[in-house]
């Protein structure tokens, strides 16, 4: 058999008629199955597809009474076809269908994973309201930094890989993760990732699964991975404490000439933020990076690009305080509030650390080659500049090493 598509589902009664109909348009005249994996839903959804079965040799269901959840229920699925090619894809139809034979074509040509991108050129997130863009943002900053994922959309939950390349690895996955593909990128290391753009669809019928127990198993699986991946390495666990400590100077630089000076307006915000910026430089170089330390005009150069790559963070964090300082002063005054303009500097920090984030993640792709949503084989780059390729070098077992969309 060439495929199987497995759909994993509790109370999706009502839509599995209509992703049967989809799936089997999508992928006639090739020879899939597609697997219903159900934990025991209180709607039957088991039953609605057994019956489904019953006219479509094509389906299969298993119906699941133990050890319920989402990653369990797709390993199971995996472990009980016989397919050259195993995938994932939602019971609800937000995942469109129609992208699967250009998936499968993609695995002939020698991808090792396939994911359905939503944030690919091309790809969308259809009628999402502004928090779901934001919260779904979020996640993908937050699998991307802690994991290393180098995927445009990490937090896809439609894939598609070889079976044989899954027995490698099925007993190394942890199924209390969430996110499954966030487990298999992991720990396979694939060579060649494709990812392909579609659009996010509304939901046609059912509710969403989405719950604070979701949330809290994806910040633990989260952690779990990157414990055990690269940010297990002493110098970035350095480089962490590195940037925590720089905090903690902007702060005291920022009390300390505001309460000698008077002043605690924007000026201030910004001669703390570049003080700090000089002193995280100086403290990464000769404690973070002690073994390639540099001295004399060579330090001052890299600084220069240093300051250079984080000007942008810089300016940010300077216009965040004036904003919110500005918002403050029209009910508390902010100016004559000093706890007040402290924790307004944090916040500022705060912006400015997550837009630098951002600024280094776009730069970092452009210097591996990425153009038009396609990338060439990826070297791993740094974080402002400060982690070098060889440091990366050391971290390669458990990141994609090639990167298509």
């Amino acid at each position: 058999m060439k495929v199987a598509i497995v759909a994993p589902t509790y109370n999706e009664a009502e839509s599995v008629p209509l992703l049967v109909q989809e799936v089997d348009r999508a992928l006639s005249g090739v020879d899939y199955e597609l697997l219903i994996a159900d934990d025991d839903s209180p709607d039957r959804t088991w039953a609605v597809a057994q019956e489904l079965a019953t006219r479509s040799p094509q389906i299969r269901v298993l119906r699941r009474t133990a050890d319920r959840g989402l990653s369990p229920a797709v390993m199971e699925a995996f472990l009980a076809s016989s397919s050259k090619y195993v995938g994932v894809i939602d019971a609800d139809l937000q995942h469109d269908p129609k992208i699967l034979r250009e998936m499968i074509e993609a695995l002939d040509a020698g991808a090792e994973i396939v994911v359905g991108s939503r944030y690919t050129k091309g790809g969308g997130t259809g009628k999402w309201s502004g928090v779901r863009r934001f919260q779904s943002w979020l996640a993908t900053r937050l699998a991307q930094g802690f994991v290393g994922v180098e995927l445009t959309d990490p937090m896809s939950g439609y894939f598609m890989l070889r079976r044989a390349d899954f027995d490698r690895i099925n007993r190394q996955l942890d199924v209390r993760g969430f996110k499954i593909l966030l487990e298999i990128i992991a720990r396979l290391a694939p060579s060649s990732v494709v990812e392909i753009p579609y659009t996010f669809r509304q939901r046609a019928v059912g509710e969403s699964k989405m719950s604070s127990k979701v949330v809290l198993q994806f910040l633990a699986q989260i952690w779990r991975l990157s414990s055990v991946s690269r940010y297990r390495s002493v110098r970035l666990i350095k480089f962490a404490l590195v940037g925590g400590f720089g905090t903690v100077v902007n702060l005291c630089a920022f009390s300390i000439l505001a309460w000698s000076l008077g002043v605690r307006d924007w000026r201030i915000s910004a001669l703390a933020t570049l003080f700090v910026n000089v002193t995280n430089y100086i403290f990464a170089d000769a404690w973070a990076f002690v073994d390639r330390r540099r001295s004399g005009l060579s330090l001052a150069k890299r600084y220069l690009s240093y300051l250079a790559s984080s000007f942008i963070g810089l300016t940010t964090s300077t216009l965040a305080f004036a904003g919110v300082q500005q918002a403050f002063e029209r009910g508390w005054h902010a100016r004559e509030s000093f706890a007040l303009a402290v924790a307004t500097q944090l916040v500022a920090i705060l912006i400015g650390s997550v837009l630098n984030f951002e600024i280094s993640s776009q730069l970092s792709r452009r210097r591996s080659g990425e153009t038009d949503g396609k990338a060439q084989p990826r070297s791993k780059t740094t974080q402002s500049d400060l982690i070098s390729a060889e440091e990366e070098k050391d971290h390669a077992p458990l990141l994609p090493k090639k990167l298509t969309t």
